[in-house]
């Protein structure tokens, strides 16, 4: 059984590359602290500017470990309060998914 984090974001308009930078530059910090890079994609329908942000942890305590560690690296919460800036208010959500029940 893995976890799946999802992070849901609605983006301004014209914001996508400003905002992808900034991902890029987080999972390289991310990479370089042996944590978990996040996969960007975009559903292919839907509502329009809709960003969503994956990764894959294999226990809930090492997603946990994980995100405790993220706060500590530093810029990670320069970068994530500049990214807030591109996404439409109220349009932000976070889901975590348990991945492998037994049918």
């Amino acid at each position: 059984m893995s976890y799946r984090h999802q992070i849901l974001r609605n983006l301004r308009y014209g914001t996508l590359p400003a905002f992808m930078k900034l991902q890029r530059e987080k999972n390289e910090l991310y990479a370089a602290e042996g944590l978990t890079p996040y996969r960007v994609w975009a559903p292919a329908f839907g509502g329009l500017h809709h960003l969503v942000l994956e990764a894959e942890f294999p226990t809930m305590a090492e997603f946990e470990r994980q995100h405790v560690t993220a706060k500590s690296v530093a810029r990670v919460a320069e970068i994530n309060a500049a990214q807030l800036e591109y996404v439409i208010e109220g349009s932000a959500e976070d889901r975590l998914q348990r991945l492998g029940l037994d049918a």
